[in-house]
């Protein structure tokens, strides 16, 4: 779907679809919801609304685990819009009622009762959806759905086990999906049915946005989940070998795994980019633009083996590897290569860490070198996975694993290497004399200049092939090690960044001074918070340091405030409306936050997501009040309508 031409600077407000609330929602927000919140924005000037993946996530509450590229989730489906669903009227309200008295969502036990009712719905009406022409030829359109409908019925079969378990279904996904269809094909039917109904739902939804002048806005994450339907049925695009993190940072020192396979992109290539292009075709039928997560991925990704549990021993693919000619010729022979690459245990440094059982240790997890008092990892203990499966003590296993990820060089093959992330770090570099150091610090920074040229080639001929694959506007999530490249092959290519203001400054600068967003570049999306963030509020109370500095800016004068207070709230919403960024997006709990009557006790209760955690609160904040109540608030409306009104008059630099 076209996004239209962007005439003059535009705002947004972006919301999870699980998190609206309305009169007929049924204990999560639904589909036909975003037509009545259109109908809202519509009437404070708010041009688009901004959505978190809706992919099929199975029992995984996360948006960014999803089960298929192409399925939309069951969960939003509205019940009483689907044909059949008359049956069971009193007993979704009876669900409804109970549901809607819940402040957050109840994922599993809304997913379940919703499935559980359409399961019974397709069963009443099986035989006509069986000989339904208009279905036949949704089938047809859509050869997605085969694959995905006959991997979600072989989960059910083999338990919901990992489906590399599930013997000849997962030697031969083609062969897999013809016999599924075949053997169980109420089944396989029922998974198509759903999709096919939630498409029109969401399509119905579009449609209706697009008559209120308001665009829709998807977010597809650039990964997979290991257990999904693409990864099983084309797994000759992914590479399940290695998985995708983060390298360390200040907020992870060990980095993060996010389990993720990596893809092959020279495989991708070959076949033409088709899973690609087919994913962005789907995505289209629904959206007026997309988000692009972690689009650093499309120039290079941290990889890591999948036998690790974090982003430690990971390194950039593409990247240049150092060979083990260019060691050579740096003055590393093979043995020296051997001892920057494979951990050594001192004897010493192991009876300091293990004391009395050091020598139980030695005899039965490492292998002396000759009569040297110095160890080698024993076979097959040499990765995270085998270590903390040990049946020791976590000390004994933490002692092990810092053995473990105490090496300069990463092996990716016999004769590939790269540098380890904390490579300055590791007892064998430490070990070198100062001329060795320096001849191998000057090849990894030889090495890492040739990998920003591979990086920009990967990340222009990728994201012009995104670009170029449908009419959506393209934006990007581009934060993050971000390499110097990827503002130019953005700005190159037309697609828009983000910047998140608190994060948008001057690092290099003393004190990284906040970037002012009258200065941001035309070509980004700018917003005060994300799904991933603390609310303002949250943040103003979390971080007292980031305030203090924060608060002249606003030039509100006297003292800063320990809580965010009205005021400030407006005066940072309004300092965000007048960036030159072509879209300003709010999450709505920002612009609820607009009037203090609704503000919530505890601002922390207010955000979406926590990364790096497992809570019961991820992923299950909905709006405090419907929709219909919302659009009675008079009194925020007029407030949003002056503010954005404001925005949409102001002349900004759009083209």
């Amino acid at each position: 779907m076209r996004f239209s031409v962007i005439d003059h600077p535009m705002t947004g407000v972006a919301v999870p679809v699980s998190a609206l609330r309305s009169r007929s929602s049924c204990g999560v927000g639904e589909y036909p919801d975003l037509a009545a919140l259109a109908t809202w924005a519509a009437g404070v000037g708010i041009e688009v609304i901004q959505l978190l993946p809706v992919n099929d996530t199975g029992s995984n509450s996360s948006p960014y685990s999803a089960l298929s590229a192409f399925a939309l989730h069951p969960l939003y489906l509205r019940l009483e819009d689907v044909r059949g669903a008359d049956r069971y009227a009193v007993e979704i309200a009876a669900w409804r009622r109970k549901a809607e008295a819940r402040q957050r969502l109840d994922y599993p036990g809304t997913l379940a009762f919703k499935l559980s009712v359409l399961e019974r719905i397709h069963r009443d009406r099986s035989a006509g959806i069986a000989a339904d022409p208009g279905f036949t030829a949704w089938l047809a359109d859509n050869p997605w759905v085969r694959p995905y409908a006959a991997f979600r019925s072989l989960e059910r079969a083999h338990g919901g086990v990992a489906w590399e378990t599930w013997g000849n279904d997962a030697a031969d996904p083609v062969s897999a999906v013809r016999a599924c269809w075949n053997d169980r094909p109420d089944e396989c039917r029922f998974h198509a049915w759903v999709q096919r109904e939630a498409a029109a739902q969401l399509a119905a939804a579009s449609r209706a946005l697009e008559r209120s002048g308001v665009r829709l806005k998807g977010d597809l994450p650039i990964l997979m989940s290991s257990q999904s339907a693409d990864v099983w049925h084309e797994r000759r695009f992914f590479d399940s070998g290695m998985r995708a993190g983060a390298p360390p940072d200040m907020y992870s020192a060990h980095g993060q795994m996010w389990g993720f396979p990596v893809y092959d992109w020279n495989a991708m290539a070959g076949d033409g980019y088709g899973w690609w292009k087919a994913r962005l075709a789907q995505a289209a039928r629904f959206f007026h633009a997309f988000r692009i997560d972690h689009v650093l991925g499309f120039f290079r990704i941290w990889q890591v083996p999948a036998t690790e549990g974090n982003g430690l021993l990971g390194w950039f693919d593409p990247a240049e590897a150092c060979t083990r000619a260019d060691l050579a010729a740096a003055g590393f022979d093979d043995a020296a290569v051997r001892w920057l690459s494979v951990p050594h245990v001192r004897g010493a440094d192991l009876r300091a860490k293990l004391g009395p059982d050091a020598d139980r240790v030695a005899g039965r997890y490492l292998l002396r070198i000759g009569g040297e008092d110095l160890y080698n990892l024993g076979p097959g203990l040499d990765r995270e996975d085998a270590i903390r499966a040990l049946d020791e003590p976590n000390r004994i296993k933490e002692a092990l694993y810092r053995w473990h990820a105490d090496r300069a060089l990463l092996a990716a093959g016999r004769d590939r290497f790269f540098p380890s992330w904390y490579y300055e770090r590791s007892q064998a570099f430490i070990g070198l004399d100062d001329d060795r150091r320096r001849r191998l610090q000057d090849l990894f920074r030889e090495r890492r200049t040739a990998s920003e040229r591979i990086w920009e080639r990967r990340g222009r001929d990728l994201l012009a092939m995104v670009r170029d694959a449908s009419d959506m506007l393209v934006c990007a999530e581009d934060l993050g090690d971000v390499p110097d490249c990827v503002p130019r092959v953005l700005a190159d290519l037309g697609i828009l960044g983000l910047r998140i203001e608190r994060w948008a400054r001057e690092w290099k600068r003393p004190g990284s001074p906040f970037i002012p967003p009258a200065e941001y570049p035309a070509l980004t999306v700018c917003t005060p918070s994300v799904h991933d963030t603390s609310t303002l509020r949250g943040w103003w109370e979390e971080d007292r340091a980031e305030r203090e500095a924060f608060y002249p800016l606003l030039e509100l004068g006297g003292a800063c405030p320990d809580r965010l207070t009205p005021e400030v709230h407006a005066a940072i919403v309004e300092r965000c409306l007048g960036s030159r960024s072509r879209l300003c997006m709010f999450p709505l709990q920002e612009l609820l936050d607009l009037d203090p009557d609704l503000w919530t006790p505890d601002p922390r209760g207010d955000r979406v997501n926590v990364p790096g955690t497992v809570a019961d609160t991820n992923w299950t904040w909905r709006m405090p009040l419907t929709i219909e109540s919302l659009t009675g608030r008079t009194g925020l409306a007029d407030r949003l309508r002056a503010m954005v009104d404001g925005r949409r008059r102001r002349p900004g630099e759009v083209r």
